[in-house]
């Protein structure tokens, strides 16, 4: 199997693992992927130390963080860690993406773990930008990103699109 970046959709990322994205078996797997990549997340936004040296200390960094501010070596941890924990329903996927290459060591659980990131960020999540209820948001966060950004296109991505 060809890896793919972390920025490929949901469909081709699937694809490229051999899943049919309208099947509900394969849905499942990709689910139970996600959980456990969610797991790993949730070890990273614990607290400051898993993030770059020049934004762990700031007092007013506060989870949840951002894929561009963990330190490399903790995103690899990241992404080992996923593989490593891997249940035996998911197993055989994540030894798919096994590689030394571009997206190594892991593309599948590279790929999983940016994607949530990526939903969690405020900036790309159109529900959570506009509120649960309708546009009315009390989340100051949000609302300071709102007031701060150009209008864009398309989603953030802070390669591209650089940091706040």
């Amino acid at each position: 199997m060809a890896p793919v970046g972390p920025r490929v959709s949901k469909e081709e990322f699937m694809h490229a693992l051999g899943l049919n994205p309208h099947d509900p078996q394969h849905e499942q797997y990709y689910r139970a992927m996600r959980d456990e990549a969610i797991m790993v997340y949730n070890i990273l936004n614990q607290d400051t130390s898993h993030l770059l040296d020049s934004i762990h200390t700031d007092p007013s960094t506060r989870p949840p963080f951002f894929w561009h501010h963990i330190r490399p070596d903790h995103q690899r941890w990241a992404v080992l860690e996923i593989w490593r924990n891997a249940g035996p329903l998911t197993r055989p996927l994540f030894d798919r993406g096994g590689t030394n290459g571009e997206y190594g060591p892991n593309w599948v659980s590279g790929w999983l773990l940016y994607s949530v990131f990526r939903s969690r960020d405020v900036r790309n999540n159109r529900n959570r930008r506009k509120g649960e209820n309708g546009g009315v948001t009390d989340d100051r966060r949000t609302k300071q990103v709102e007031e701060t950004a150009p209008p864009k296109k398309g989603y953030y991505d802070p390669v591209r699109n650089g940091t706040l």
